[in-house]
């Protein structure tokens, strides 16, 4: 059936099902980089790279921070601002690496409101000039965070 060959994933992140108590109990004594814990499939569909730079910056909490020692009110948080995010983006047509173009021939814009992905060395909007946008990979993907307001 259906539910057997998608048992294995987690619920997509603007279901009911999807919030940070959820979160916060699949994290549990794990070392992964948070950021590839948000998106792996078996926790939550659907956060890709961009999204989980964003949703971690707006959160305070560092990409590379292991899932297993975030608390309960940061995974609350994180868990709204993926949701906020991926609302966000919907509304604004969408975002891919490339220049997205939608079903009318625009070129989405979400990305001009991209607080770190792809800001590296430009001061961060949450903390100010002295702070720039660093970069770093992780699990093979670009990471963008600010140093200073995201630990």
């Amino acid at each position: 059936s259906e539910h057997s060959l998608f048992s294995h994933l987690g619920p997509e992140p603007l279901s009911e099902d999807f919030d940070g108590e959820r979160l916060f109990l699949a994290s549990r004594k794990r070392k992964v980089a948070v950021k590839n814990f948000i998106m792996d499939a078996k926790v939550v569909v659907g956060v890709g790279n961009i999204y989980a730079s964003e949703s971690l910056h707006r959160s305070g909490i560092h990409p590379a921070r292991a899932a297993g020692r975030i608390s309960r009110e940061r995974y609350a948080l994180l868990a709204e601002n993926i949701k906020q995010v991926l609302n966000e983006s919907i509304t604004q047509g969408g975002t891919t690496l490339r220049d997205f173009v939608n079903a009318d021939g625009g070129s989405g814009y979400y990305q001009l409101q991209l607080s770190v992905y792809g800001k590296a060395g430009q001061p961060c909007p949450r903390c100010g000039n002295e702070h720039p946008i660093k970069s770093v990979t992780i699990g093979q993907r670009s990471s963008f965070f600010c140093g200073q307001c995201q630990h």
